[in-house]
């Protein structure tokens, strides 16, 4: 089995514009991977020129895209036949740099389905699938994100945020529910998780992706590393 991937969500940085010295910082740190987060003012994936810096950095930092985050819905009807721009940009990176999945908050369920089967049809010629982020809150608990993804035409996964999929057997419980559509796994750099029955859970549904720790804060990659390390200890 290849060696598990690890990596940062860009969000660490969502408040300044995204540089080459961020993603050298989180290669320093001994991450593989990153989550892009396609947010105003971070980074704007419209930007043929961003784009461009983008490949050429993660090249220099020997670091792959893992996904790109879309932004969020504004309000809780989230797209519309005029507003699916923003989103569409955010899959065209991968026109430049290879990445395989785009990370979607929705709205309510029943105005985003056709608005996600448009956009898997888009990303799909590109090698790009939709993974709905399970941190929308139209979306929690588990259950309902698996509901909406079985309920899509198009092929669709989950992106299973950890820190609101439950504690303890709560959160093994969500990991089993989400099994046969988890394409990504975002965790928090949390010494409270029990890593040793969740990586058992992971290792039992099959999910060899990498984990995505969103980290916060002054000491944030020195905690994000401290949490692969104990990932790595159960595992």
């Amino acid at each position: 089995m290849a060696k598990r991937q690890f990596g940062i969500s860009t969000r660490l940085y969502h408040s300044q514009r995204l540089v080459r010295d961020h993603l050298l910082e989180i290669a320093a740190h001994g991450f593989e991977c990153v989550e892009l987060a396609a947010a105003a003012g971070h980074f704007d994936p419209a930007n043929e020129r961003a784009v461009g810096d983008l490949q050429q950095w993660l090249a220099e930092a020997r670091l792959d895209l893992h996904a790109v985050a879309a932004p969020p819905p504004d309000g809780p009807e989230p797209w519309n036949a005029g507003a699916l721009g923003p989103v569409e940009q955010a899959i065209y990176v991968a026109r430049r740099i290879p990445v395989g999945l785009l990370v979607l908050p929705v709205g309510s369920p029943k105005s985003a389905s056709k608005a996600v089967e448009r956009l898997a049809e888009v990303a799909a010629p590109l090698g790009v699938t939709i993974a709905i982020d399970s941190r929308s809150p139209s979306m929690q608990p588990t259950q309902t994100v698996v509901s909406f993804v079985e309920r899509c035409s198009a092929r669709v996964g989950i992106a299973l945020d950890f820190a609101t999929a439950g504690r303890g057997h709560a959160l093994v419980d969500a990991i089993e529910t989400a099994s046969e559509h988890l394409l990504s796994a975002r965790v928090p750099a949390d010494d409270a998780i029990k890593w040793s029955a969740v990586m058992t859970t992971l290792q039992k549904v099959g999910y060899e992706g990498p984990f995505i720790i969103d980290a916060a804060g002054p000491s944030a990659l020195q905690g994000a590393r401290e949490t692969r390390e104990r990932i790595e200890q159960a595992t």
